[in-house]
């Protein structure tokens, strides 16, 4: 099913992209992004000042975790 009437130039990008940007070795399972999602009942800072641990940063879910005070 196509999408766009220019979706086989978009596959075709997408390969030519990844080819040129492909380790030597190829991709490996490693390379593969891993899924972050938030757990409930915990607390996560969306936004923060420059350098901030918040997702608004490019943080992960599990880096952006709010620590209590102790």
């Amino acid at each position: 099913m196509k999408i766009h009437k220019n979706s086989k130039s978009l596959e075709k990008l997408i390969k030519e992209i990844n080819a040129k940007n492909a380790p030597p070795d190829g991709w490996q399972a490693a390379d593969a992004v891993k899924k972050d999602k938030p757990e409930a009942g915990k607390t996560y800072a969306l936004t923060g000042g420059p350098g901030a641990r918040c997702i608004a940063n490019g943080n992960s879910w599990k880096d952006s975790v709010v620590k209590e005070d102790q």
